[in-house]
């Protein structure tokens, strides 16, 4: 009688259950997941119910509803996303509604083609139509499930056309697949062309918009959207952003609204290791069973660039990784010295392919100390090529700089000849030095890394310019602009072939007689006297 009685208990609470999860996505993605030691149970889940699978379900419902348009979530690898945005979901909002129509896209087709599978298989299993017992699939290909009332969910790779698939809502999971692909302008400028000519051309003015990958770069699609960080943020893509909800869920929790928010407990860490790679303040690890703060810290030391960008959401850190953040030294107006001498250097954006590229040109001045004082005046922005030249005369009539730095094949161009007339015209005679830099930049910024660490390099804190500019060393090379810093590079190799190496001074200003510093001075003195005596034949 007893065993009879639980049973009907356990009926009733299966009903209640499936009944839940047809308006609560969290409990269908439960009872997707049976126990199979526990079978006939539906609170008996193979699931493990995150913070985050929470958070990610109540999102997913509010755009369900409608009460979300545009949201942005950056989350870390192997976290749970995928499961609630692309497996569960689009079963699930179907199921409430088979008339909808519904589109997903990642890094490419076959992985959409096997999201695709898996969803048949969601809405095609027991539990699904049990819960949703009037759903039900056409015959069709992976990539394309529709439903006898002619909804349609279709699966794309980026770069894959939409046409004749119309969306409802439209899920972005993960459009990069690796870091190769992120560092690479020409792939992420793809994305952002897919994005508009297929995600967004597929929508309607009530299609909601959900965009959820790991953030791999500054300049990536979450960044171009809606990060705030985002260099162009009030330039390229102003205003983008007020249209998007955007919420970072980093890998390791110190923020206390987040931490309650998504009900975790802060607390002060006691592992040395914890404490070397995140500090002494209270934090949580965002799923504490799966990915603990010990692994995490286990994978910063490792690779604290990576670290930063796949598990914080943070891409383009502050820390600064090429040019290091202690080594940027600012002065004020007044500290500016009276006696320098003055050289320029202009970085070009001019070609189709630099379009969304800014010029930055300017002036610096080296002291008797070897200094180089960046000149507050400098002008960065996107220039026509008869305004580039008109800038570039305002600096030499304003500095008079000795050299003038720029690549050797501007020179040669169109640009040269018209810049030679101005000059001509205006009476302002200034040397322009062609320079072939090195294609990769981070060899061609060498010469600058080398002398900002010896802190030989000075910026004025006052330029309007200076908080952006100063964003972009610190990001570099992984920053979603680098324009500043091609211009920086400009002039550090000119300053190494004009004035040479920053020297290394003896305290007293004496090089002693066997001293280093005296052995390679007797060395240059013998070249230079051998070379006079070849050339005067010995006299």
């Amino acid at each position: 009688m007893t065993e009879a009685i639980d049973r009907q208990l356990q009926q009733l609470k299966n009903v209640k259950a499936r009944k839940e999860a047809q308006t609560n996505l969290l409990r269908y993605v439960q009872l997707q997941m049976p126990d199979p030691e526990r079978p006939g149970i539906a609170e008996a889940t193979r699931y493990t119910t995150t913070p985050q699978a929470i958070l990610l379900c109540q999102i997913m419902e509010k755009v369900e509803r409608g009460e979300l348009k545009r949201v942005a979530v950056s989350i870390g690898p192997q976290l749970g996303k995928s499961e609630v945005l692309s497996r569960a979901f689009p079963a699930w909002c179907t199921g409430r509604n088979p008339y909808r129509n519904l589109m997903l896209g990642t890094y490419n087709q076959n992985f959409a083609d096997e999201f695709g599978s898996e969803v048949r298989g969601r809405i095609q299993s027991e539990v699904h139509q049990s819960i949703f017992p009037k759903h039900t699939l056409d015959k069709g290909a992976v990539d394309l499930l529709i439903t006898p009332e002619g909804g349609k969910t279709a699966f794309v790779g980026v770069g894959g056309s939409g046409t004749g698939k119309p969306a409802d809502f439209f899920i972005v999971d993960d459009p990069i697949r690796s870091d190769d692909d992120a560092q690479s302008q020409l792939y992420r400028d793809r994305i952002w062309k897919w994005f508009n000519a297929v995600v967004f051309t597929r929508c309607h003015s009530k299609s909601g918009i959900v965009v959820v990958h790991t953030r791999w770069h500054g300049d990536d699609l979450i960044g171009r959207l809606c990060d705030p960080n985002h260099p162009e943020r009030n330039k390229a893509y102003a205003g983008i952003a007020d249209d998007w909800v955007y919420i970072n869920l980093p890998a390791v929790v110190e923020d206390p609204a987040l931490a309650e928010t998504l009900g975790l407990t802060l607390e002060v860490p006691t592992e040395k290791r914890v404490i070397e790679q995140f500090g002494p303040k209270p934090k949580s690890a965002l799923w504490p069973d799966r990915k603990g703060l010990s692994f995490l810290a286990e994978a910063k030391r490792m690779d604290p660039r990576t670290f930063n960008a796949l598990y914080m959401g943070n891409p383009t850190g502050e820390d600064g990784e090429y040019f290091k953040a202690d080594w940027i030294v600012e002065y004020d107006a007044h500290e500016l010295p009276d006696r320098l001498r003055k050289f320029g250097a202009s970085d070009h954006a001019v070609s189709e392919k630099q379009k969304r590229d800014y010029t930055v040109l300017g002036c610096i001045g080296v002291c008797e100390n070897d200094i180089a004082w960046v000149m507050p005046d400098l002008a960065w922005d996107r220039m026509a090529t008869d305004r580039t030249v008109e800038e570039m005369l305002l600096q030499f009539r304003l500095h008079k700089p000795e050299l003038w730095w720029m690549e050797d094949e501007l020179i040669s161009k169109s640009f040269g000849p018209f810049l030679h007339k101005r000059m001509i015209e205006e009476r302002l005679y200034v040397t322009i030095d062609p320079v072939r830099p090195a294609k990769d930049k981070q060899t061609r910024a060498r010469a600058i890394q080398g002398r900002m660490s010896l802190k030989q390099v000075r910026f004025p804190r006052f330029a309007p310019w200076w908080q952006d500019a100063k964003s972009q060393i610190l990001r570099f090379p992984f920053g979603a602009n680098d324009d500043f810093v091609d211009w920086l590079a400009h002039i550090g190799m000119g300053i190494l072939k004009e004035v040479g190496p920053v020297k290394e001074r003896a305290v007293d200003n004496v090089i002693r007689v066997g001293s280093p510093q005296w052995t390679i001075r007797q060395a240059m003195l013998r070249s230079q006297r051998e070379k006079r005596e070849k050339v005067s034949g010995g006299w």
